[in-house]
């Protein structure tokens, strides 16, 4: 009979017995205040009244002196409800105290439901929250189902709360008798101040506390390799490598799929696009993200024209690519439960690419906003406080130690994981949000062995690290939440708190290579690791009134988690550098304004490794910018490396007499990988490598790469001149000068 809620089946309208009254005053607040009480019995007949987050204990032993009940029978019942849960106050106490003084009623009335719910998850349960209660222990507690009345579970069901009489009578039937159930206040508890509210409620598994010996001692641990990635045969030009992010065959398949929507909206449509227009219009949205203007019409306009953009696109077939861009096939929807449905391919195709990249053995974890203020998206538009873009879409990353992203988890509440391409097993399945999150992205590592972990106090937890260092061999650091790190005999957050306490005082214990810290800085940090130790001891500045800085020992494994823990923070930041625009109705066209700015990130980050190794400069992201936006503008012969060029391409048509040809890029005219073959044209053009004011040279052959007139003839070859590098070029016209004279 132990830990029980007592549940009433049915109300009458008697009333309640007098001498009732005159029991403990628990009994008073669970007859004035029931409809937010819960009254809970347990081992020695304790009985714990909870009102709105304020916990009343009074125990109530049944002797033969004081009697806790009234000896004369009751027959009144009283029905309330909170929350969808049934609650009574009649004499069904009488059975469980096994008092004499207590009368016996009967059996009709009185049904045992078991506590299968803790008191503090009870407060945590959101609204519409669906509990799974897990198995039951105990064969005495069981329920039958001929004993749930089905108004138990009526959710407008509700005592009047405007009822301050002493005499509690039962509602009078009808509609007025039902008001709409009030959500109780959550607990303020820091295991679930920041988890998302969707998976706050689904919490149906808690895993075994596993015995744990602490002993006062440090980590030995050795040092993950260094990382060092091949170094390439050529730095390779900035179209190429946001090409390798964001692939041909990816941007085929949107050509297709946008067009394919357009006929689902209008069957006698005749719009269609091709792979060379979607890049015009990618190469327009990512030029905007340097060169921003307030409106789109800004662009066309004739006082803000920017020729870079008007003379590329018309503005009407700009905003029509732009409303009918899509990237899956709405016939599928149905048969989905992916949220995500509408970019799903879009993130599923740039991230596998991320993966083929090398990856660090730093490897840090963190959330990403994708910024919207939109009502379109529904719930998934969440809402954090502390961040720059308070609302907007939640991403879970992971990434190297430079800011390389290479696996991204979209959420979305409880369906987050089972549309997650990485699957998880029935174990991983049954973890908490913040285990799974971590564990979903630890799948993808290519070397989990030789790989560290770092990420912030929200994922952190004892249970974590040992999963990850028992299942997958991978090592953690992270920040933590003094409820989430076990119970290690550490010094009490607030002893360490006091002012007698200084600054860098720390405390540390481990147990099977899992270190657990705490350490006195401005505020009490405290840290779990399994990769990083106390030793050896450094030293911080920090600010003092009157020494104006001072220096404070550090732990190593702090010193470690501040070098390693950015490489979220420091994405985030580049792709915020210059965002490309992509204001609309479709909720989803924000993330693929995301996934272009993730793929030029990347791509301008593996173009510095590369220039790392070879010991070249690396040029700035916004140039690296405008050269990805210059290609995917003008470079309209999008074909692999050493590949002839396609028939299309061979019958473009080239611009008339009068139209001034620009010249192309040097990254295009001096491309050996690219095959620049002259093309016969029927117009005499002006070749672009010798024609001058004073002297004009006409020719009929242009190069089918540069798209320039350069002239080809016994007499004059300024077509191999002009792909020829300056300082080669001199080499070249030097040997042939010598060449007569070392003959003679």
């Amino acid at each position: 009979m132990e830990g029980c809620i007592a549940f009433l089946l049915n109300t009458t309208s008697s009333l309640l017995s007098p001498s009732l009254l005159c029991s403990p005053p628990f009994l008073l607040h669970v007859l004035h205040h029931a409809c937010q009480n819960v009254v809970r019995c347990g081992e020695g007949h304790n009985f714990t009244l909870i009102k709105e987050n304020v916990s009343l204990r009074e125990t109530a032993t049944p002797n033969s002196s004081t009697p806790w009940l009234s000896s004369q029978p009751i027959t009144a019942h009283h029905v309330t409800q909170g929350r969808g849960y049934k609650l009574q106050t009649s004499s069904v106490w009488s059975s469980l105290s096994k008092s004499e003084h207590v009368p016996q009623v009967a059996p009709s009335f009185i049904t045992l439901v078991p506590l299968l719910m803790e008191v503090p998850s009870f407060y945590t349960r959101g609204k519409r929250a669906k509990w799974l209660p897990p198995p039951c222990e105990d064969s005495d507690l069981e329920i039958d189902d001929d004993t749930i009345d089905d108004d138990c579970f009526d959710p407008d069901f509700l005592l009047a709360e405007d009822n301050d009489d002493d005499d509690i009578r039962p509602l009078a039937s009808g509609s007025g008798a039902r008001v709409r159930p009030q959500p109780l206040p959550e607990e303020d508890d820091e295991s679930v101040e920041e988890e998302p509210a969707a998976h706050r409620k689904a919490r149906t598994r808690v895993r075994p506390q596993r015995h744990r010996v602490w002993k006062k001692e440090d980590i030995c641990i050795s040092s993950l390799p260094e990382f060092s990635p091949l170094a390439p045969d050529c730095i390779l030009s900035p179209w190429e490598y946001f090409l390798l992010m964001l692939p041909i065959d990816l941007l085929e398949d949107v050509v297709y799929q946008t067009n394919l929507y357009a006929k689902q909206k209008d069957v006698n449509t005749s719009f269609s696009i091709d792979i060379h227009e979607l890049m015009q219009f990618i190469g327009i949205v990512i030029y905007k993200g340097v060169v921003h203007l307030p409106s789109i019409e800004d662009y066309w306009a004739t006082k803000t024209r920017i020729p870079q953009v008007a003379d590329m696109m018309a503005s009407k077939r700009f905003r029509l690519i732009r409303s009918l861009l899509h990237f899956n096939n709405n016939e599928n929807v149905q048969a989905s439960t992916d949220r995500f449905f509408k970019v799903r391919p879009l993130f599923s195709g740039v991230t596998k690419q991320f993966q083929k990249v090398a990856e660090t053995p730093t490897q840090s974890v963190d959330e990403v906003m994708v910024a919207y203020k939109g009502t379109r998206a529904g719930s998934l538009r969440q809402y954090i406080q502390n961040k720059p873009d308070k609302w907007g879409y939640k991403l879970f990353c992971r990434a190297s130690i430079d800011g390389f992203i290479h696996d991204i988890l979209l959420y979305q509440g409880e369906t987050t994981f089972k549309n997650h391409p990485t699957e998880l097993s029935q174990e991983e399945y049954d973890f908490q949000v913040t285990m799974k999150t971590v564990i979903a992205l630890v799948k993808t590592l290519k070397k989990p062995k030789e790989t560290a972990i770092y990420a912030d106090n929200w994922f952190t937890s004892i249970s974590l690290v040992e999963y990850l260092k028992e299942k997958y061999g991978c090592r953690y650091v992270g920040t933590a939440r003094p409820n989430r790190i076990g119970d290690p005999p550490l010094r009490a957050v607030k002893d360490m708190e006091k002012k007698s306490v200084p600054r860098g005082a720390l405390d540390y214990h481990s147990t099977d290579g899992i270190l657990a810290l705490r350490w006195k800085d401005n505020k009490i940090v405290t840290v779990i690791s399994s990769d990083a130790g106390v030793e050896p001891l450094k030293t911080v500045l920090r600010y003092d009134r009157e020494q104006k800085k001072v220096e404070v020992t550090c732990p190593s494994v702090i010193k470690e988690y501040n070098g390693k823990m950015g490489g979220i923070d420091k994405s985030d930041m580049l792709t915020h550098l210059y965002k490309s625009p992509m204001r609309a109705r479709r909720w989803y066209m924000k993330l693929f304004g995301y996934v272009l700015d993730l793929c030029i990130c990347n791509a301008w980050l593996l173009y510095k490794r590369d220039c790392k190794a070879l010991k070249e400069k690396p040029v700035p992201l916004k140039n690296f910018r405008l050269e990805i936006s210059w290609y995917a503008r003008g470079h309209k012969v999008l074909t692999t490396r050493m590949t002839r060029l396609s028939q299309e391409a061979m019958d473009m048509k080239v611009p008339k007499r009068g139209q001034k040809t620009q010249l192309p890029h040097e990254n295009v005219r001096f491309n050996n990988r690219e095959w620049h073959l002259p093309q016969f044209v029927t117009n005499r053009q002006t070749c672009k490598h010798c024609s001058t004011k004073d002297d004009v040279h006409r020719t009929r052959w242009m190069c089918t790469v540069c798209q320039v007139a350069l002239c080809l003839s016994d007499s004059r070859n300024c077509f191999r001149f002009f792909h020829v590098l300056p300082e080669k070029r001199l080499c070249t016209s030097a040997s042939s000068s010598a060449s007569p004279s070392s003959s003679v």
